[in-house]
This record gives C-alpha cells, sequence and structure tokens, in this order.
C-alpha cells in the first residue's frame, strides 16, 4: 500500500469515527440538557470521554483544527465533571453550536482561509464559557497571535533627551521575486568560481611557460657562445646556412619572448578582473541568499517558553547577535541543531527552582544565545545555560552499559574525552525515553549537521555552573576554503576550518603508545594515521632520502587526529558538487569539486575521518576486510497496540508494520494485559486513557509481572503535562510520546532502540 492509498484509508476511518463520536456528544448533549441533577454527573464523564477520544482521533489524523475545538470543549467537561462549574441554559447553545461547527469541519475541512478565524473563534466561545460559568472574568478576544513573554533584549529606539529624532531613510524600491529564482541566479554565480579558478590556472601556465622558454634562451645563448669560441681559435666552423639558421633562431626567439610577456601580461590582467567580476557577483547573490539568524531565532522564545513550563522550570531567555547574516541554507540546516541544543539544555541543564535555590541560584535559569562574525569568513555561534552541567559520571555510566566503553577505559578517561561522550549517538543520561529526550540522537544529530556544513563544535561544562556549546560555521555553503593534498596517487580537499594546523613531522618522532601511533603537537599526544590508509587506498612511498613526512592535524569536536598525506599542495577557494544518488551518503566523503585544470578532487568528511581513524586504530592500523557472514533470517518483531481510538489504531499499526514489525492491537488495557498472559510480544504501544484499564494501570501490571518486567513500554497519549510525564516514569514506562507532537521517524527510532 503506497502512502497516498493509507492517506485516504485513514481519512475514511477517521471521517467514520469522528461522526460516531460526535453523534454520541450530541445524544449527550440533549440528555444533559433535560436531565434532572442526579444522573448529570453519568452523562458529562461520558461526553467527556467522546470529546476526549474525538480529540485523539483528530490529532492521529492530522486534523489540528478539529484537535484545537475539541481541547476547549474538553476543558469545558472537565470542570464540569470535577463540580468546578455548572452549564445554564445559554451554555447549550455554545456548545451545541460548537458541536455543529465540528460537523461541518469533519465534512468541508478547511476549505477557505477566513474557516481558520472560526476555529479560534469557536475555541474563544469555549474558553469564555468555561471561565464565565467558573466565576472569573473572561479573556478578552483577541486575534490568534502567538505572543511571547521571554525576555529578549531588544534594540534601543529612542533617542537621548532633548535630542532631535534622525530623519528616516526613504524607503527603498523592492520587487517580489520568487526564492526558487534567487536560488538559481546563487548557484549560477557560484558556478563563474570555476571561471575564476580557469583564469588562473591559465595565468600560471603562461608563467611556467614563460620560465622554460628563459632557461631554452639560457641555453641557447650557450651554444652560440661556443660556435663562435670555436671558429676563433680556428677550428672547422660551422657552415654559413647554419650560421644563418642560428642568427635567424636568435631573432625568432627574441619574437617570441616578447609575444609570450605580453600574452602572460594579458592573461594576469584577464585574471585579476575575472576575479573581480566574479567575487562582486558572487558577493551581490549571496547577499541576495543571505538571512539574519533572527530569521531562525524568531519562533525560539516561544519554544523555550513552551518546554519550561512542561518542565516546571522557569528561564529566562537572552539573545545576542541576531542581525548577523548567514547564507539561508545554512540556517535551514541549522534548525534541528538548534531544537536539540534547547531541548537539551532545558531537559538535562537547567535545574528546577526548588533545586536551583538549595544551589544557591536564583529560581530563574539563564539561557543565552549569541552569534557573532569572526574573521575569516566565520560565524561563531554560542550557547550558555547557567544549569547542572554536565554529569561526566552518567556519561561513563552510560557509555558502559552502552558498551561504547569498558570499564577501565571510561576510568582512565580525560575530561576533554569524558565530554566528547555527549556526542556519541545513542548514548543517554535521560531515566525515560520522550519526545524531548532519551534516545541519545540529539548532540549525535547536531555535531553530524555541523561537521556536514564545514563547521566545528566543542562544548566546556563546569559541574552545577553551567554549560558552553561553542558552533563555528562558515558564512556560505557552496564555497569554502580548501586544503589540497595528495595521498594514494590521488588529490583531496579537506575544509580550512577544520585543519587546526599542518607540520612536517620528523619519521624518528613518530612513537607508538598502547599499540598506536602518536605523535607530539605542543606537548599534547596527538594519535597519527596515514590518510591513505584510513581511505584504503595503497601508500605512495616516499623518496628514499626523506626523512619526514606532511601533516594535517585535524578536529571535530574534542577529538584530533594528525593525518600523513604524501604532500600538501596549496590551499585556495572550492566549489562544492553534491553528490547524486546513489552516492549521497558515502563514508569519509562530502562532496567533489573540479579545480581549475579540469582535474576532479574528493572533498573530504572530516568528522567521518576521525572516526574512520579510532576505527582503525583500534584494529590494529591495518585495513582488515570484512569476514563474509552468510545472512541468516531475522525474527520478525511481535508488537502489541493498545488504543481505544479505531483511528489512532489503524494509524500505529500501519506505521509499525510498514517497519517490518508484526503488529496485533487491543481495545483497552484489560484486553491487552490479557493477550500478554496468552503470548509473547517484544514491545507495547499505548494509549493512556482508555475504558477499563488505562495505559499507566497497564505499564504498572506489566512491571508487576516478573515474567514480564522488561518489556519495554511505549506511552503515546494526548496527556501532555509534567505531571502525566512524571506518572509514566513512576509507573515504568520506557519512553512517552505526546500525541500533538507525534512523528512516525521519532516512534520507529524510539521502537528501534528499546528492542
Amino acid at each position: 500500500m503506497n502512502d497516498e492509498e493509507f492517506l485516504r484509508q485513514l481519512q475514511e476511518a477517521f471521517a467514520v469515527e469522528a461522526e460516531e463520536h460526535l453523534q454520541a456528544i450530541a445524544a449527550g448533549l440533549l440528555s444533559l440538557e433535560s436531565a434532572p441533577a442526579a444522573p448529570r454527573r453519568e452523562l458529562v464523564e461520558r461526553i467527556f470521554r467522546e470529546a476526549h477520544s474525538l480529540k485523539g482521533a483528530a490529532a492521529a489524523a492530522n486534523r489540528r483544527e478539529m484537535e484545537t475545538v475539541c481541547q476547549a470543549m474538553e476543558g469545558v467537561f472537565d470542570r464540569c465533571k470535577r463540580g468546578e462549574m455548572s452549564l445554564e441554559a445559554g451554555s447549550f447553545d455554545v456548545l451545541n453550536g460548537a458541536l455543529n461547527f465540528l460537523s461541518e469541519l469533519r465534512t468541508h475541512g478547511l476549505p477557505r482561509a477566513q474557516d481558520a478565524s472560526g476555529v479560534q473563534e469557536w475555541a474563544h466561545r469555549l474558553t469564555a464559557l468555561d471561565a464565565r460559568s467558573a466565576g472569573r472574568e473572561p479573556p478578552a478576544h483577541v486575534a490568534p497571535v502567538s505572543v511571547d513573554e521571554s525576555p529578549v533584549p531588544l534594540a534601543a529606539h529612542a533617542g537621548a533627551a532633548g535630542e532631535s529624532p534622525a530623519p528616516l531613510p526613504e524607503k527603498a524600491e523592492t520587487i517580489r521575486v520568487p526564492v526558487q529564482k534567487v536560488d538559481r541566479l546563487l548557484v549560477q554565480a557560484e558556478e563563474m568560481v570555476r571561471v575564476k579558478l580557469v583564469a588562473a590556472e591559465h595565468s600560471m601556465e603562461m608563467r611556467e611557460l614563460g620560465s622554460g622558454l628563459d632557461e631554452w634562451r639560457k641555453e641557447w645563448t650557450k651554444v652560440r657562445a661556443g660556435s663562435a669560441a670555436t671558429a676563433t681559435l680556428g677550428r672547422t666552423a660551422p657552415s654559413s646556412k647554419i650560421r644563418d639558421f642560428l642568427d635567424w633562431s636568435a631573432q625568432h626567439l627574441s619574437l617570441l619572448e616578447k609575444r609570450l610577456g605580453s600574452l602572460t601580461r594579458n592573461a594576469e590582467r584577464n585574471e585579476r578582473s575575472i576575479g573581480f567580476m566574479v567575487d562582486e557577483i558572487l558577493a551581490d547573490a549571496k547577499r541576495l541568499a543571505m538571512q539574519p539568524f533572527a530569521q531562525l531565532l524568531e519562533s525560539l522564545p516561544r519554544l523555550v517558553r513552551q518546554l519550561s513550563r512542561e518542565q516546571g522550570k522557569e528561564v529566562a531567555l537572552v539573545i545576542r547577535g541576531s542581525e548577523v547574516d548567514i547564507d539561508k541554507r545554512i540556517l535551514e540546516e541549522m534548525k534541528d541543531p538548534l531544537l536539540h541544543l534547547v531541548r537539551n539544555a532545558i531537559d538535562h541543564g537547567l535545574e528546577r527552582p526548588e533545586v536551583r535555590r538549595e544551589r544557591g541560584k536564583g529560581a530563574t535559569g539563564s539561557l543565552a544565545i549569541s552569534i557573532s562574525q569572526r574573521e575569516g569568513n566565520e560565524i561563531e555561534f554560542m550557547m550558555t545555560d547557567d544549569g547542572a552541567g554536565l554529569d561526566l559520571a552518567k556519561l561513563k555510566a552510560a557509555a558502559v552499559r552502552t558498551g561504547t566503553l569498558t570499564e577501565e577505559q571510561a576510568g582512565g578517561l580525560s575530561e576533554a574525552a569524558a565530554h566528547a561522550l555527549v556526542f556519541e549517538s545513542g548514548l543517554s543520561t535521560s531515566p525515560i525515553l520522550t519526545e524531548i529526550s532519551g534516545r541519545g540522537l540529539g548532540m549525535a544529530i547536531v555535531q553530524e549537521k555541523v561537521t556536514k556544513l564545514g563547521g566545528r563544535i566543542a562544548v566546556e561544562t563546569t559541574r552545577h555552573v553551567g554549560t558552553t556549546w561553542r558552533i563555528t560555521l562558515p558564512v556560505t555553503l557552496a564555497t569554502f576554503r580548501g586544503i589540497l593534498v595528495q595521498s594514494g596517487g590521488q588529490t583531496f580537499v579537506l575544509p580550512t576550518l577544520a585543519v587546526e594546523r599542518i607540520q612536517r613531522v620528523n619519521l624518528e618522532q613518530i612513537a607508538t603508545i598502547e599499540n598506536r601511533e602518536t605523535i607530539s603537537v605542543q606537548g599534547r599526544s596527538i594519535a597519527f594515521t596515514w590518510l591513505a590508509d584510513v581511505l584504503e587506498l595503497p601508500r605512495v612511498a616516499l623518496p628514499a632520502n626523506q626523512k619526514y613526512v606532511e601533516t594535517l592535524v585535524v578536529g571535530a569536536g574534542d577529538q584530533r587526529v594528525a593525518f600523513a598525506v604524501y604532500s600538501v599542495l596549496n590551499e585556495q577557494e572550492v566549489l562544492v558538487k553534491k553528490l547524486s544518488q546513489p552516492l549521497r551518503r558515502v563514508r569519509n566523503v562530502t562532496g567533489a569539486t573540479i579545480l581549475g585544470s579540469g582535474v576532479p578532487a574528493i572533498i573530504l568528511n572530516t568528522a567521518d575521518l576521525i572516526e574512520s581513524a579510532i576505527r582503525l586504530a583500534a584494529a590494529g592500523g591495518r585495513n582488515i576486510p570484512a569476514a563474509r557472514v552468510e545472512p541468516q533470517a531475522e525474527r520478525v518483531r511481535e508488537l502489541l497496540v493498545a488504543d481505544d481510538s479505531v483511528t489512532s489504531r489503524m494509524l500505529l499499526k500501519n506505521i509499525l508494520e510498514s517497519a517490518g514489525y508484526r503488529v496485533t492491537t487491543a481495545v483497552d488495557g484489560i484486553e491487552a494485559l490479557t493477550l500478554l498472559k496468552s503470548r509473547t510480544f517484544d514491545l507495547i504501544v499505548s494509549d493512556v486513557e482508555m475504558p477499563r484499564m488505562d495505559g499507566f494501570d497497564l505499564t504498572a501490571k506489566v512491571r508487576g509481572d516478573a515474567k514480564m518486567a522488561e518489556l519495554p513500554v511505549v506511552l503515546v497519549t494526548a496527556l501532555g503535562s509534567r505531571e502525566d510525564r512524571e506518572r509514566g516514569i513512576d509507573v515504568g514506562a520506557s519512553a512517552y510520546i505526546v500525541k500533538s507532537s507525534f512523528d512516525q521517524s521519532n516512534l520507529l527510532a524510539i521502537v528501534r532502540q528499546l528492542i
């Protein structure tokens, strides 16, 4: 079944389920309006459950407009159920009006833009009804605009007292241009870089030809002088024809020199002119595609506010340097890393108010982001929090638990190496998997993204004082400064940003420590390897009398490796050519470029190189071919999905079966528990609010059974409050996913990690 077919079936299933819930709510409202006081509690409970189930089904089917109205309606009946408000005659008019609007949404969706305001209107009416019935002042009706209250510094606009306001600049004329056209123009301008490189190559070839001709003139002069000396000594002199030819050759050589000199000067002049024009065109095109960091950070205050409230924490956000411009393609790639950094800081770094007070800190935690322009066409992104800092003991314990390190290796780690563990994939110190944290992938994704962009990342932390993340990025993505090297008989490019130093290393200075080759760089031992070995290429022998090797020290995060190469050619501007399928993700390679000479060169991925070098060293420094292993049929994993909503069950079942799992479904906790006692499953995916037995009770029953105590349980629910998450941890859930932020890739990643 393809995605379109499944989506159609999912929407059809939702339409049927939604109609059933709407009819049940309508019948309940009619009964509730005319019912005496005694049975009202039971009716309110029934309507509340129907509204909640409809909200969950809408979330599963990605019908956010219906989910919003159901959320507000659910709030009304929740307060009624708890006895905090009562429904009056006018209240039923509002509730029935909202129900009619939900019916229209189920049938027609949102075909017109103005209908979006209707969603906010009915949500507002229900919220106002809730407040008015509870004796509170109803909220003023405002346009559906999210207003953030986080303390983000703003530039001052008012002048000093007594000063006349500066005249406003004239409004610049603008035109509306599609982004695709700007991107196309930028790509074409970037292609001009090759024209610049070709002009420089031609100019260099002309100079080399001039040098060769100059050497020829010197030898020619010696021959003519020898001929004249022979004639003077009375020996046999050249014939007159030979003398005439020599004289003509001398004149012709002078003409060639003059012509070549003129061509060389023209080539150099063209090189400068083309270089200037290409630089100007490329700079203008880049300015069109440059955007301030504010574009990336504009939603950050709202995100911080939401996450901090969910975590029960107080966070003050400060942003500086958001006006710094950078390539919009880099901004787009940095969205996920920024999200992971912020979530990590709020979830793992900043403490709750009561904990901060115990440690002598203010109740409100600080999260500061600063962006600054650096020399060398670089931008530094820095994020600092004053939280708990990295717990190195927990990091080491997690590394031992996952098999990343042995206990002996963990005990001998330096502080810098322990910090680097935070970038290891699959390593987490969180006690439970949630949509915020716990999978151990966040910081690994950050490092991978940053390195892919040609940048680098480092972490500085002090326990109970705070953590600082420093990310250095190039201003532009398509072109960068690269160092050309030769190794294994081929030419490669390493980003200049990743190369910390280039030096000649005496072969006698290469030491062996614990069966690994190292060199000393500024008093520090650095792992040493040959680039050709890492790339699985044959080494080219050095000249017999050469006692040194040219070496590049490459860094990624807190790791450093020295790579020996046959020769370092030069540093130049490089135009990145992305590889197409099926070469999109090749180990150790990030792209390719065409040099001015027309020779292709591979651009190397420094993070992959370091990882490959470490793996090679662990294998004894030799390229050991992988052993052939006959493929064996892998057992299909059995999963149990428990959810009272047919739409949610269908969605989860399809996602998991598409990933290769065998799925059995249950309509509530009782049926799920019955299946668990009669069959063996590898994992449970359960809703929380279900009739007869909810997900919390089901998880507690599983943990209380000795045979099932280790069975992973993933709770997928609409309950997203901090109290609900904490209860999930208390009953022993392995992961907690909120439906409002549900993403099938997250679910599959969690399932793969748990089994």
